[in-house]
């Protein structure tokens, strides 16, 4: 890794919602019994059971495609000399840079981001603020030329003292 490249900070966030995960494993308890029952059984569910095509999509998106990017799923929050990398995993291929020059001011928020987004992943709101989360009240809010930025983090207190250090280091 280069000198350049090289972070002072980095946090991983992975969903903890236990209900959240309790939703996904019944969805894909189910989405296996059905598959199982009308395609190797030959045992058709319900009434009016759907065709085997649509088992079998309903099977791969909602019974293997979706639990597994909820297993992937990561929020990766860098901070290097120049600025804050972001990456929402599997979404981003590579991290997103919220460079120090660009940025005006910067704080500590607790935040609902229930109300202020409408849930949680990458989000925007009506204003154009964009919030990066998985969970959780604390973040950090960026205000830059452009726009607003909330960056979601388990660890406000470390990640605000290191940002300080950074931009206090890149003013000298």
């Amino acid at each position: 890794m280069t000198e350049e490249n090289k972070f002072e900070y980095r946090e991983v966030q992975r969903p903890r919602q236990v209900w959240l995960w309790g939703f996904i494993l019944l969805d894909v308890a189910f989405m296996w019994y059905w598959f199982i029952q009308q395609i190797i059984f030959d045992a058709p569910i319900g009434s009016n059971p759907a065709p085997d095509a649509i088992t079998i999509v309903f099977w791969l998106i909602f019974g293997i495609t979706i639990p597994m990017l909820f297993g992937l799923l990561r929020l990766i929050v860098e901070v290097h000399k120049d600025g804050i990398y972001i990456r929402f995993s599997p979404f981003h291929f590579q991290f997103k840079k919220y460079l120090l020059r660009d940025l005006h001011e910067y704080e500590r928020i607790t935040y609902n981001s229930l109300k202020q987004f409408g849930g949680w992943g990458i989000r925007r709101n009506a204003k154009g603020e964009i919030a990066y989360n998985l969970g959780g009240k604390q973040g950090i809010v960026l205000k830059l030329k452009d726009n607003t930025v909330i960056i979601g983090t388990q660890k406000p207190e470390e990640l605000k003292k290191l940002l300080d250090s950074v931009v206090k280091h890149n003013e000298n």
